[in-house]
């Protein structure tokens, strides 16, 4: 049996492969569940999959958490060493689904200790991908991701040359808004913006998909894992959500994944590789879909976009990347306690990179201090003190 740890266990990512390891019992082996609030949802899970240990972000749920679990054998650990514990454990794989920057320590804790790290924490490859990926190649930790895009695009790469790919071409739905006119964005609330057409997330990513700020971190990513020029990943608009992931090769031909959009897919294949195993998606009747749409992305709709190319042409692009990530945070944090209109996330972004003392980014801890200052800087501006 597989040992297993499932960090930000009752996220949309995290519930996702409770459920499909509840599916395979035989198979897999919980080790640890996460989570920061939701302690019933843990606890739940926690008895289901029998785990070993069950770890609460919030001390201040611990006594709830012990509560819940009052007679099982599961040892439960609150607060963020807790977390740092049970990272530190030996396993086969970990899913890292913490939702922010909250993940970066206790992802890095995992290298060396299991040999798969399958990672949804999308913000530890764009703040510290470099250091990461240095580390997992050190340890011998195989880094598989988990968004649909970035898995697409990693079990066509994985066989191929660097030499023969022209670019890559990551695909977006459009979010809930690709059909509605800017002059409407000022009405947005946060019911619409949390509305995905295609997808069931978690509310911080919906965000992110409605103000395609996702996009332009999932372009970052990509360039990150992938060891490719962001100049040559490129982004299409495919409102179905069916094609995730192009490969275009200098000779002309394209390879590309499509599926169903369901998160099960890619985790799946993680849970599972180099193997691959049966799930319970079924695979595309073409016959009924017939046909996929593809538009090209308006910048001036979306001025999120245009984020890429700010990073680009940065003297400091890792600095602008962290700044980039840790304001879009706390601006969507805002934005979800209906402090600013849904317009000001991107505009804070802007202008938190454009404020910013940027710097060379040489260790972990630089990282770890330009996010934090970024996230005082935006929150000044949102509040009004700058």
């Amino acid at each position: 049996m597989k040992k297993i740890s499932v960090f930000g266990a009752t996220g949309s990512v995290g519930i996702n492969t409770l459920n499909l390891l509840l599916l395979n019992k035989n198979l897999f082996k919980v080790v640890a569940l996460t989570a920061y609030n939701d302690y019933k949802k843990l606890a739940k899970y926690a008895k289901l999959l029998n785990c070993n240990y069950a770890v609460i972000g919030n001390k201040k749920y611990y006594q709830s958490l012990k509560n819940e679990l009052n007679g099982t054998k599961v040892n439960i650990i609150a607060g963020e060493e807790g977390l740092i514990e049970v990272a530190q454990l030996k396993t086969d794989i970990v899913v890292s689904a913490i939702v922010g920057i909250a993940g970066l320590k206790p992802t890095f804790e995992t290298l060396g200790k299991t040999k798969v790290l399958a990672i949804a924490n999308k913000e530890s490859i764009i703040s510290a991908g470099s250091f990461l990926l240095n580390a997992a190649n050190k340890t011998k930790t195989n880094l598989l991701p988990l968004d649909s895009e970035h898995n697409a695009i990693f079990q066509i790469f994985k066989n191929e040359k660097r030499e023969y790919i022209k670019d890559i071409t990551l695909t977006a739905s459009g979010g809930p808004f690709w059909k509605r006119h800017s002059t409407n964005f000022k009405k947005v609330t946060i019911k619409e913006a949390l509305t995905h057409p295609n997808w069931k997330m978690g509310k911080k990513i919906s965000v992110d998909s409605a103000t395609m700020v996702n996009k332009v971190l999932e372009t970052l990513e990509a360039s990150i894992l992938f060891n490719i020029n962001i100049e040559k990943i490129n982004i299409l608009i495919h409102p179905s959500s069916i094609v995730h992931g192009i490969i275009n090769y200098i000779d002309g031909t394209s390879h590309m994944i499509a599926s169903l959009p369901d998160m099960k897919l890619p985790i799946n294949y993680a849970l599972n590789w180099p193997k691959r195993s049966s799930s319970c998606v079924k695979n595309l009747d073409l016959q009924k879909i017939q046909h996929l749409s593809f538009y090209k992305p308006d910048y001036n709709k979306f001025p999120s976009l245009k984020l890429k190319n700010i990073i680009c042409n940065s003297k400091y692009k890792k600095s602008n990347i962290i700044v980039l990530n840790a304001s879009n945070e706390v601006a969507v944090e805002y934005f979800l306690k209906n402090k600013i209109p849904f317009i000001d996330i991107v505009k804070n972004i802007n202008k938190t990179i454009k404020l910013f003392k940027h710097i060379n980014i040489k260790s972990i801890n630089d990282v770890i201090n330009v996010d934090k200052q970024a996230r005082e800087l935006v929150a000044n501006i949102i509040e009004k003190r700058i």
